[in-house]
């Protein structure tokens, strides 16, 4: 992942890190929302025409009788189908939408903001936290399915997983400084051999 997308800046009184996009470049992320609205607009246009002349949803409505059973399972398969469509598509124009996250941290305070996955607009949710609350902070997976890391902060009452698919370098640096604050930082013992690889793999990039 490209380090511009994080802007970290630590102090001996605070951290402060901002994300613009999740994805590896803005490339990966327009790709993704691309993807999904073809998938979306192929899906419309399968269920409108069909791939033969008469296996349409529209032309079986047209040329059903109203009540039957043919009818009806015209009527749920396109309603299914129409679902689906809009379903992707609204993936799909999420990924053109901002997205972005922030964190704050001083001596007193830890605050984490991010817009919203559900959010259409440049709507930010913000939670904050005493650092005498927080119990843990570390470098770990955040979605098991898809072997996705990120930053885990515990407090005693929740866990919040930040900055996904951030890559080794940049967590350790978000940690040190946070554990220079006073937050009780889990040290991953293959995180340094991570950081490694990734060095590795950004110098064999350029």
């Amino acid at each position: 992942m490209p380090t511009n997308n994080y802007r970290i800046r630590v102090s001996a009184d605070s951290v402060d890190v901002e994300c613009d996009t999740p994805f590896r470049s803005r490339t990966a992320q327009y790709s993704w929302g691309g993807y999904a609205i073809a998938c979306s607009l192929f899906m419309l246009y399968f269920a409108g025409f069909g791939h033969e002349r008469d296996s349409s949803y529209l032309r079986i409505l047209a040329h059903s009788r109203l009540g039957s059973t043919e009818f009806s399972s015209s009527v749920f398969g396109a309603a299914f189908i129409l679902v689906t469509v809009i379903t992707i598509l609204g993936f799909g124009v999420r990924y053109f939408l901002p997205f972005g996250e922030r964190l704050h941290c001083d001596r007193d305070t830890l605050t984490w903001s991010k817009i919203a996955w559900l959010s259409f607009g440049n709507h930010w949710v913000t939670k904050s936290t005493p650092l005498p609350e927080i119990f843990r902070a570390s470098y770990t997976i955040v979605y098991k399915s898809k072997g996705v890391y990120g930053i885990v902060l515990e407090t005693y009452g929740e866990s919040w997983k930040m900055f996904w698919n951030i890559e080794a370098p940049e967590a350790n640096r978000i940690l040190r400084g946070l554990k220079g604050l006073g937050v009780n930082i889990h040290h991953d013992p293959e995180m340094r051999e991570s950081i490694r690889e990734t060095l590795r793999d950004r110098r064999a990039q350029l």
